[in-house]
């Protein structure tokens, strides 16, 4: 049997930790195991490693900004999707997340058990799914006499 697959929760706030431990582990369909980094340094050390099937990022993080971590994780090339965790509705925030590599955005206001369940789960699948693609078109660059997948090659008429 397989271990579970990790999500990673770095958020300073205990509480805020204990009450998606709770409910990761009530999620209905894939069962989850939560680790958590309560601050910005170490939740980046952790989230490169590469380890974890998802990374829920709170916005406010004592010593640092949840933005400014995930901005520096994409260029660092990490492979895990992460889905940003807020109390702040603003706009500017949520597409400041997107813009920077976020799978999504959730507002902790707005929070519901099932929704958040769908988020995660999409958003590992997504990635799931990109780095399938990504695979496919390694192969196929690699394969000789292989068409161009940009479309490219010389398959018009002559």
């Amino acid at each position: 049997m397989e271990p579970a697959p990790k999500i990673l929760l770095i958020d300073d706030d205990p509480l805020v930790a204990q009450l998606i431990g709770m409910l990761v582990g009530a999620f209905r369909g894939t069962a989850y195991t939560l680790e958590h980094a309560p601050d910005y340094a170490g939740g980046l050390e952790r989230l490169l490693t590469g380890n974890y099937a998802l990374c829920l990022l709170d916005y406010r993080l004592g010593d640092g900004d949840g933005l400014e971590l995930l901005r520096n994780a994409k260029a660092r090339e990490c492979p895990t999707p992460i889905i940003l965790l807020t109390g702040d509705s603003r706009e500017e925030i949520d597409l400041a997340a997107m813009e920077s590599g976020a799978a999504d955005f959730i507002c902790k206001q707005d929070f519901k058990p099932d929704s958040f369940e769908q988020a995660v789960d999409y958003a590992i699948k997504t990635e799931a799914a990109r780095k399938q693609l990504r695979a496919g078109l390694k192969r196929a660059e690699r394969s000789p006499g292989s068409p161009n997948p940009a479309g490219g090659g010389d398959a018009g008429p002559h």
